[in-house]
C-alpha cells in the first residue's frame, strides 16, 4: 500500500486540547466534545469484522488525535502493518503528555533528520526516559525499524511507570533482556501474550499498529482509572493483577473464560478454553485457529457445523446430562458466535430459535471470554464487565431476580474487574483481576456473591453443584453447593503445582505446571484414566500425559458416560473414559481407561462447508444413514422417501413428521414432510422410524400392520396423534434396535405403562416386521376378523388399519373412516368381507 513520505501534521493546539481531556478525564461532556470533533476521521480499513478486538481502542485514540499525521493513506490506518519506531514515539508522547512537544532545533540522534516533523517527539521520548535509542557511537534511534513485542513492553512499562510483578511464566521469555518488563505488562492487564499452547509472548515478533493502539489505550485506562470507549468515561479503573491471567491471544487484554477458563500466570488455561469435552463429543481449536470436532455421529455433525469458523481464540460448550446443548466461540476480533439449542434465548439472538450453524451474537463486539451454561450464556467484555442471557429460572443472569429469562446480552449490574468466568449447570463464577471470586445462580442466589477463597484464584470450573479452583500457589480446593467461606472448602490432596482444573458432574482432572495430568472421582467408564474403573478419592497421575497445555472433563448421563481429553503442546489430543457414542473417535464404542491419541478430523473442504442449516441437516443425515443402512435397510427406505421433503426447523414446535390419512374409498396414510429441530442422533433416527412406520408402502403391509396393531392395542397412550395410537412406542423400539447406545426416546415422551427398556417380546416383534416377517405374535393371537377388530378398538390407529385393510377379505365398509376418527361412527361388527358386512 502506498504511504505518504511526509505525513501531514495538524496543529499542536487542537491535539493537545483533546488529549488533556482524555488523560485527566475532567468531564464526560468534554470527552463527548472530543469524540464529535473527530467523528469524520474514522478509518475505512478498521472494521468490526476483522479488527473487533482492537477497533474500539483505535477509534478512541483516533478521536483524541493520537494518530494525526501518522496515517498510512487517506482514511487508512493499516492496522495489520508493523509499527515503526518513529510513529510509536509520536503516539506515546501524545498519550503521556497530552499535547504535542515544543519545537526542537536539532536531534541528538544521528539518523533522525532535523527536518522530520516527528523529530521533536523522538527527542521528547528520550527526555522522558522511555528510550535510549537503538545503537551508540554514534547515537541512533532507528526510526524506520519496526518495534518488537519485547521492546514494546519496555516502552510501555517506562511510559506508564508500571510496577515490577511476579513472573508471568511465558515459555519464551526466560532470560530475555525485557523479561521483567514483559511480566509487569502482563500483571497490569495490558497484554496476555500471543499464544497459549503453552502460554507465549512472542518477544521477537513485530508489534502491529492495531496491537500498539490497544496497548496504549489500555495503559491509558490503567493510568486514568476510567474505561475509555467511544470518547466517554464508563466506570471504574481496571487495577492490577496478582497472579491471575487474562486469557486472550494476540496481545489484547481481558479474560478468556470458557466453562471455567482463564490464562494463569503459570501459562495454562482452565476449563473449556482451547478444548471442550461435553456430553458425547469434543471440540478443540487447531493451531490455525479453526475448530475441529469429533465424537460419533453428533461429533461429525458439529464438525460440519463449525467448518466455517476462523480466528477462534476460545470455545465453550454447555454440558448437562439431559438438556439440549449449545456452544459459543470467541473470535480474535472480539465478536462472539453461538449455535445449538436456543429455546431459552441462550444464543443471544433476540428470539428463542435454534441455530444449527454458528451465528454472531447481537450487540457484542468486545468479547474476550465466554461461558456456556445449561440454557444460558455469560461473556466477559474487554472492559472487564460481564453480560449474561438465557434462562433465569434460578438466577443465572445475576441481576437480582428469578423467572423471566432474556434472549439478548445485558450487563450484570455492579460487577466489574472480571477477567474470567465459569458456567456450570445453573450457576456461574467470575474471577476478579485481583484473584477474588464472585458467584451467582442456583446455589449462590440471584446476585454476584463474593466467595472467600483460601488464596487468589487462577482458575475455576464446576460440574453440577460442585466447584473447584486452583490458586496462585498451585493448590486445588473443591466444595459442594454454595460455600462462601474458605473453611467450607476442601483442599485436594497431593497437588502443589496446579495451573488448571476441569470438573465433570462427579469427576475432575487437574493440569500440572509440568504438563502432567492427574484425575480423581467417579471412574465407572475409565474417566480417571489410570487403567482401572475403581473410584479414586485422591488424584492419580496419568503416566501417559506429560506435555498437556489444556484439559477438559465432560459430565456423564445415564446413556453417555463421562470422558476427558488433554490437548498436547504440538496440537494433538488424547482422550479417555466413556465411548458409548464414539466420543473417543477410535472407530469403536469401547470405553478406554487409559489415554489414547485421537485422530482429529481434517478440515472440511470448501465445497463441503454447509451453506445453510438445511444443507447441514441433509449432509449429516446422509452420513448417519450411509453408515447404518447395511445393517438397517429401513433407514435408507425412510430417508430416500423423505430427504427431499425435509427441512431444518428453529423452534421445538416444528420438530416432527407430518402424517396425512385420507378416508373413504381412497383410504391411505402417508408422510408428506419432516422437520428436524433437534439435530441429535436420537431424534433423527426416531423421526426416520416414524416415517417408515407411518408412510404406507415403505414396509410390507402384511408384516408391518401386525407390528402396529400390537403396540397400538397395548400402549395406546404412547401415540404420535389421536389416530396414531402406539406409534411413538413403535418408533422408540426401532430406535433401540438400531442404536441401542442411545437412550430410548419413548421413555422421554410421556408414554405410560412402558418398561424402562423394551422387553424381549417388543424387540422381537419389531425385528420380525423389519425383516418383512409376520410376527409370531400375530399368527398366534389374531385368528379371526372379530378378534382383529376387538384388538384394533383397544387403540384405534389409522396407519395400522391401512396396513391391515386387506386382512380377512378386506374392508367392506370405508365410509366411517374419517380424518380425524369419530368413535361414534365405528361399526358395531368387524367390517371385513370375510365375515359379512
Amino acid at each position: 500500500m502506498a504511504r505518504s513520505s511526509i505525513p501531514r501534521r495538524r496543529s499542536a493546539g487542537r491535539t493537545a486540547t483533546r488529549l488533556v481531556a482524555a488523560v485527566t478525564v475532567v468531564t464526560v461532556a468534554t470527552m463527548g466534545l472530543a469524540a464529535t470533533a473527530a467523528a469524520q476521521d474514522r478509518y475505512t480499513d478498521v472494521t468490526s469484522t476483522h479488527h473487533g478486538a482492537h477497533k474500539d481502542h483505535i477509534e478512541t485514540l483516533e478521536k483524541l488525535g493520537v494518530f494525526d499525521g501518522t496515517e498510512c493513506g487517506a482514511r487508512k490506518f493499516c492496522p495489520n502493518d508493523p509499527a515503526k519506531r518513529w510513529a510509536i514515539a509520536v503516539w506515546i508522547v501524545r498519550v503521556i503528555d497530552g499535547q504535542d512537544p515544543q519545537p526542537v532545533a536539532r536531534s541528538r540522534f544521528a539518523d533522525v533528520g532535523n527536518r522530520e516533523w516527528w523529530m521533536p517527539y523522538v527527542e521528547r521520548l528520550y527526555d522522558l526516559g522511555i528510550t535510549t535509542g537503538c545503537k551508540r557511537n554514534p547515537l541512533r534511534y532507528c526510526p524506520h525499524d519496526t518495534v518488537s513485542r519485547a521492546q514494546m513492553a519496555s516502552f510501555l512499562v517506562r511510559a506508564f511507570r508500571l510496577q515490577r510483578a511476579p513472573s508471568a511464566n511465558f515459555a519464551d521469555t526466560r532470560g530475555n533482556t525485557h523479561e521483567e518488563n514483559i511480566d509487569a505488562l502482563f500483571a497490569a492487564g495490558i497484554t496476555v501474550g500471543c499464544k497459549q499452547r503453552p502460554a507465549r509472548f512472542c518477544p521477537d515478533g513485530p508489534t502491529t499498529r492495531a496491537h500498539m493502539a490497544t496497548f496504549l489505550n489500555r495503559g491509558l485506562i490503567n493510568a486514568s482509572g476510567t474505561i475509555l470507549r467511544d470518547g466517554t468515561g464508563t466506570g471504574t479503573g481496571t487495577g492490577t493483577g496478582t497472579g491471575t491471567g487474562t486469557g486472550t491471544t494476540g496481545g489484547t487484554t481481558g479474560g478468556t473464560a470458557v466453562s471455567g477458563s482463564i490464562t494463569t500466570s503459570q501459562g495454562a488455561r482452565s476449563g473449556d478454553t482451547q478444548i471442550a469435552a461435553t456430553r458425547g463429543r469434543t471440540c478443540a481449536i487447531r493451531t490455525d485457529d479453526t475448530v475441529a470436532c469429533w465424537g460419533g455421529d453428533e461429533g461429525y455433525r458439529e464438525h460440519l457445523a463449525v467448518s466455517d469458523l476462523d480466528d477462534v481464540t476460545a470455545l465453550s460448550t454447555s454440558d448437562h446430562p439431559t438438556d439440549q446443548l449449545h456452544s459459543c466461540a470467541v473470535h480474535d476480533r472480539g465478536d462472539l458466535s453461538c449455535w445449538g439449542a436456543g429455546s431459552h434465548g441462550q444464543l443471544g439472538q433476540g428470539n428463542l430459535d435454534t441455530n444449527h450453524l454458528p451465528t454472531r451474537v447481537r450487540d457484542v463486539s468486545d468479547v474476550v471470554g465466554v461461558a456456556a451454561g445449561a440454557g444460558f450464556t455469560c461473556a466477559v467484555h474487554a472492559n472487564t464487565e460481564v453480560s449474561c442471557w438465557g434462562t433465569n429460572r434460578l438466577g443465572q443472569l445475576g441481576e437480582g431476580t428469578t423467572g423471566d429469562g432474556r434472549d439478548w446480552p445485558a450487563r450484570i449490574p455492579r460487577l466489574f474487574n472480571i477477567v474470567a468466568i465459569s458456567a456450570g449447570e445453573a450457576h456461574t463464577c467470575g474471577i476478579h483481576r485481583d484473584g477474588e471470586l464472585s458467584c451467582w445462580g442456583q446455589v449462590y442466589g440471584t446476585r454476584p456473591t463474593r466467595v472467600d477463597t483460601p488464596k487468589g484464584v487462577t482458575s475455576v470450573s464446576m460440574g453440577g453443584i460442585e466447584t473447584c479452583i486452583t490458586t496462585v500457589d498451585g493448590l486445588v480446593y473443591c466444595w459442594e453447593r454454595g460455600a462462601t467461606k474458605a473453611s467450607d472448602m476442601t483442599q485436594v490432596a497431593n497437588v502443589r503445582d496446579a495451573v488448571k482444573v476441569s470438573v465433570g458432574n462427579d469427576s475432575a482432572c487437574v493440569l500440572h505446571l509440568s504438563g502432567g495430568v492427574s484425575c480423581w472421582g467417579r471412574n465407572d467408564v475409565g474417566q480417571v484414566g489410570d487403567g482401572s474403573t475403581t473410584r479414586r478419592s485422591a488424584p492419580v497421575r496419568l503416566t501417559l500425559i506429560t506435555d498437556a497445555v489444556d484439559i477438559s472433563v465432560s459430565s456423564a448421563s445415564t446413556a453417555v458416560g463421562a470422558h476427558a481429553c488433554a490437548l498436547h503442546r504440538n496440537g494433538t489430543v488424547s482422550c479417555w473414559g466413556g465411548n458409548r457414542v464414539g466420543q473417543l473417535e477410535d472407530g469403536t464404542l469401547t470405553n478406554r481407561s487409559t489415554p489414547i491419541l485421537v485422530s482429529l478430523l481434517s478440515r472440511v473442504t470448501a465445497n463441503e462447508v454447509p451453506s445453510s442449516a438445511e444443507q447441514l441437516l441433509l449432509d449429516w443425515v446422509e452420513t448417519v444413514v450411509d453408515s447404518r443402512e447395511r445393517d438397517f435397510p429401513w433407514l435408507r427406505d425412510a430417508w430416500d422417501h423423505i430427504d427431499s421433503l425435509t427441512s431444518a426447523g428453529t423452534t421445538s414446535a416444528d420438530d416432527g413428521v407430518e402424517v396425512v390419512c385420507v378416508g373413504g374409498d381412497e383410504f391411505e396414510c402417508r408422510v408428506p414432510s419432516m422437520t428436524i429441530v433437534d439435530m441429535s442422533l436420537e431424534n433423527v433416527v426416531f423421526r426416520l422410524a416414524q416415517v417408515y412406520d407411518l408412510h404406507r408402502g415403505l414396509a410390507s403391509p402384511r408384516a408391518w400392520g401386525p407390528v402396529q396393531l400390537y403396540f397400538a392395542s397395548r400402549y395406546s397412550r404412547c401415540s404420535s396423534g389421536d389416530d396414531q395410537q402406539g406409534a411413538t412406542a413403535v418408533a422408540g423400539v426401532m430406535l433401540y434396535v438400531t442404536a441401542p447406545h442411545v437412550w430410548p426416546s419413548y421413555e422421554d415422551r410421556a408414554c405410560s405403562r412402558l418398561p424402562r427398556t423394551p422387553s424381549r417380546e417388543m424387540v422381537r416383534i419389531v425385528e420380525q416386521g423389519l425383516d418383512n416377517q409376520v410376527p409370531d405374535w400375530y399368527d398366534d393371537n389374531i385368528t379371526s376378523a372379530a378378534i382383529l377388530w376387538t384388538r384394533w378398538l383397544r387403540g384405534p390407529s389409522l396407519p395400522a388399519l391401512d396396513n391391515l385393510k386387506s386382512q380377512f377379505g378386506g374392508l367392506c365398509d370405508r365410509a366411517w373412516i374419517k380424518w380425524p376418527l369419530v368413535e361414534d361412527d365405528f361399526p358395531d361388527a368387524a367390517p371385513f368381507t370375510g365375515i359379512g358386512c
